[in-house]
């Protein structure tokens, strides 16, 4: 089976902050190990700053990337290559992974991950509140539109500030961050919860498929939110906040998240995704807790 493994960091061939670099390589590494190893042949992308990590092998083709065209390098491969399935990772912003899933779809090949639908609602935060804000707690949040900020005592128009229309204004609580990691497809299937861990506004790391007095009440939260979401579909990570015994709904992202790291099952998660876009029912275990670190230091 052909699969077209693509991930937007690696694969672009642009000057990617290398913190995102870090996260995206560390994903597509171990989704491709993952593939190769269980006698899938694989198709991909590499930008041409990156082409000494990955070399043609018997079951791996590899296109380099060496201008800044990539959507339209991913389109040529898609057309000229005899593909049976594809999998993209992409950030949301700029409409990138919902750019790439439609390509995917307009050549009507196998996704493996979600589908437009389902990445147009979850890249945008505020579609995402409306949609789950009436379901599960999460912070409020106000429209996205033109907002100035002041100091409540302020005088003379000093200390304001001006939020644009592309943002959202919302509620800070505080808590701890931990994340949950599911396939979806006709059922929701948990894969793991995560403990994450953040230095100066940036993930750095996290401890993966951990216990928690909380663990079956987070996962039921974190279906809750799904169901409400159409179009997605494959692997979907929530984000989550905990303030005490109260979990809080943060964000649902569409698409593979860097926990996948730390994520081993048997069957190979490379299979349950193929067997989940193909209808088949799951049945697996997850093997054992790991911890995965992003290393800051070398983001600099």
């Amino acid at each position: 089976m052909n699969i077209f493994l693509f991930e937007y960091a690696v694969g672009s061939n642009e000057d990617v902050d290398l913190h995102i670099l870090q996260e995206g390589k560390l994903m597509f590494d171990r989704l491709l190990e993952d593939f190769l190893n269980n006698n899938f042949t694989v198709i991909t992308v590499v930008g041409e700053r990156h082409t000494q990590y990955y070399r043609d092998r018997d079951n791996l083709k590899v296109y380099i990337q060496r201008d800044s065209n990539v959507m339209g390098t991913v389109e040529e491969v898609l057309n000229r290559e005899k593909i049976d399935s594809a999998l993209v990772i992409a950030p949301e912003c700029d409409g990138l992974l919902y750019r790439l899933t439609k390509l995917i779809e307009e050549e009507d090949i196998l996704n493996l991950g979600s589908h437009s639908e389902g990445v147009k609602i979850c890249g945008n935060k505020y579609l995402t509140y409306e949609k789950i804000k009436n379901i599960v707690k999460t912070p409020k949040t106000l429209p996205p539109k033109r907002y100035i900020v002041k100091k409540i005592d302020g005088c003379g128009g000093s200390n304001q500030l001006i939020i644009p229309e592309n943002h959202i204004i919302q509620e800070y609580i505080e808590g701890e961050p931990y994340s949950t990691s599911f396939i979806v497809g006709d059922k929701f299937y948990p894969l793991s919860l995560n403990k994450q861990y953040y230095r100066d506004g940036r993930y750095i790391g996290g401890e993966i498929n951990i216990s928690h007095p909380l663990k079956d009440r987070i996962i039921e939260e974190s279906m809750k939110a799904l169901e409400e979401i159409e179009g997605l579909n494959g692997y979907v990570g929530v984000d989550i906040l905990l303030d005490g015994d109260t979990i809080y709904i943060l964000e649902i992202n569409p698409r593979i998240t860097t926990s996948i790291v730390g994520i081993y099952t048997t069957p190979p998660i490379s299979q349950l995704l193929v067997d989940n876009a193909k209808g088949k029912d799951l049945r697996y275990t997850i093997m054992g807790s790991r911890r995965i670190t992003i290393d800051l230091q070398s983001s600099h």
